[in-house]
């Protein structure tokens, strides 16, 4: 419900800065930039709110190409801005991933390997079935997969957040897959430490990478597919 007030305060002042501009009250710019900007700037509030660095630092890099003129920038846009934001949204993973990891389960109560329950104060959400279907868009989720028979994950986010949490999940057939989509967004998947992860996907100025080491006998194979274009997607194993 909070999450709706915001959204809607958010677009209702964005709607009215848009006409007060196009009438002349503030610095004449296009209809497409406008609303481009207020999609930028939704992304990074996003981005600040669930502690994602890809969605913060793409958002500011496209406001700088925007307005790069304005800004007296021309010199490094669009691309230099771009792989600086790349850049910048790696190395700050690399830096802070364990201390936002951290951060996160003070948060939302915490998540250790066993869990059975809903958790993280209630914003988490209990998933079952063979197949399976998360999709976000300018928000972020968690989700705990708790199939017995686990087959096929389809992942889609853009300009959001999702947190998977598979380690109550079972592969009988020994091979599922994940399809994950993600457009300017962060995706994080738990996996069982002996579960393999295959690695399929295509990344477009996006990274993914996996944290901590897989141990124990093999009890399933997780093969990723899919794209990833300005964002991040880590493995953790637990």
């Amino acid at each position: 419900m909070k999450k709706n007030y915001f959204w809607g305060v958010f677009l209702v002042l964005a709607g009215a800065y848009l006409i007060v501009s196009q009438m002349g009250y503030l610095p004449s710019v296009g209809a497409f930039t406008l609303v481009f900007t207020i999609v930028c700037i939704a992304a990074l509030i996003q981005g600040v709110l669930h502690m994602s660095f890809g969605a913060v630092l793409f958002p500011l890099a496209f406001i700088g190409i925007l307005y790069d003129k304005q800004l007296g920038i021309t010199a490094i846009t669009p691309w230099t801005i771009l792989i600086a934001a790349l850049l910048g949204t790696v190395g700050l993973n690399l830096i802070f991933g364990r201390f936002k990891k951290k951060f996160k389960y003070r948060c939302y109560g915490g998540h250790g390997k066993g869990h059975k329950g809903g958790g993280h104060g209630g914003k988490g959400e209990n998933v079952d079935g063979e197949n399976i279907e998360i999709n976000v868009s300018f928000g972020s989720v968690i989700r705990y997969v708790t199939s017995s028979d686990l087959r096929y994950t389809d992942i889609n986010v853009s300009f959001g957040a999702a947190t998977v949490y598979f380690d109550n999940a079972k592969i009988p057939s020994g091979n599922a897959t994940v399809n994950i989509n993600s457009d300017f967004a962060g995706v994080e998947l738990y996996v069982p430490g002996n579960w393999q992860v295959i690695n399929h996907m295509n990344s477009s100025f996006g990274a993914v990478d996996e944290k901590n080491k897989r141990s124990g006998e093999l009890a399933g194979t997780l093969t990723l597919e899919g794209s990833n274009s300005f964002g991040g997607i880590t493995i953790y194993y637990v």
